[in-house]
């Protein structure tokens, strides 16, 4: 009987061992997805990326690895790291970055309840240089007193002020400004395709725009389409007591057009 409880003990321990040594040195790290995949990452960063003074000043160059843990029911991540260090300063705005981001939830893997994920951040004068070039702003980072930094996500009906579109001159509702800029695909026309697209982001406090992700999609084009319309618009943020915060927004284009609405484009029956 002691021979038994001895052999279940020790068991126990190497399970309890296996366990925490999985947990602290994890045999793989899987490349992290942020909603709207590469394209929106790389959008996010050509936007959103400050290159230190400090760095720029002694032209410090390379790529920062996060690594942390991506819950798989619900998408949070935690233990965050840095894997492999740049700089203070660029591993500091690396940080900064992760912490605007959401993350897909990576797909099922052998039952893990957590993922190991990496999230590679590449700081390059020379492209850092053609996106200061190609946005529309002033390089300088926010006041703090004005905008809050503590990367909380509210919802609508969590603020009093809530963010809106700043649209142009003769333009004077959201409904006017998709019949005016919108494109409408023409392999949507032609497959007939019906249906509404549902792009849901978040409107930043600078009032630009970042993590838009597919809530309901459509094809020929339709859901590239919708997604060009919402990068047009100019949005004013949102405010919690005085200070501008980040909200969660969606935004969503009907494709129903039918031989009554007089576009020239409609397919005919031919189609």
């Amino acid at each position: 009987m002691k021979t038994f409880n001895a052999i279940v003990l020790f068991l126990l321990v190497v399970a309890a061992n296996a366990q925490t040594n999985n947990t602290d040195n994890p045999s793989e790290y899987i490349p992290a997805e942020i909603y709207g995949g590469k394209v929106e990452y790389k959008r996010f960063l050509q936007q959103e990326l400050f290159y230190p003074k400090k760095a720029l000043l002694s032209k410090t160059e390379g790529t920062v690895e996060l690594a942390f843990v991506i819950d798989v029911k619900t998408g949070k991540t935690s233990g965050l790291h840095v894997k492999k260090h740049v700089s203070p300063a660029i591993d500091e705005e690396a940080i900064r970055l992760y912490k605007m981001l959401q993350f897909e939830i990576p797909r099922y893997r052998g039952g893990k309840a957590t993922i190991y994920s990496v999230l590679k951040i590449k700081f390059s004068i020379k492209s850092y240089n053609k996106s200061v070039k190609k946005r529309g702003y002033k390089d300088s980072r926010f006041k703090p007193a004005e905008h809050d930094t503590s990367m909380v996500i509210y919802r609508d009906n969590q603020l009093k002020v809530k963010p809106k579109i700043v649209f142009d001159k003769g333009i004077n509702s959201l409904s006017h400004f998709i019949q005016r800029n919108l494109k409408y695909p023409p392999n949507t026309l032609q497959l007939n395709l019906k249906g509404t697209v549902t792009l849901q982001f978040v409107v930043e406090p600078t009032g630009r725009i970042t993590n838009i992700k597919l809530l309901k999609g459509l094809g020929g084009g339709a859901t590239a389409e919708t997604e060009r319309l919402l990068k047009l618009l100019t949005w004013q943020a949102g405010e919690k007591d005085g200070v501008k915060v980040r909200c969660l927004k969606e935004f969503e284009v009907n494709y129903h057009l039918s031989s009554d609405d007089g576009k020239e484009y409609v397919p005919n029956s031919n189609f």
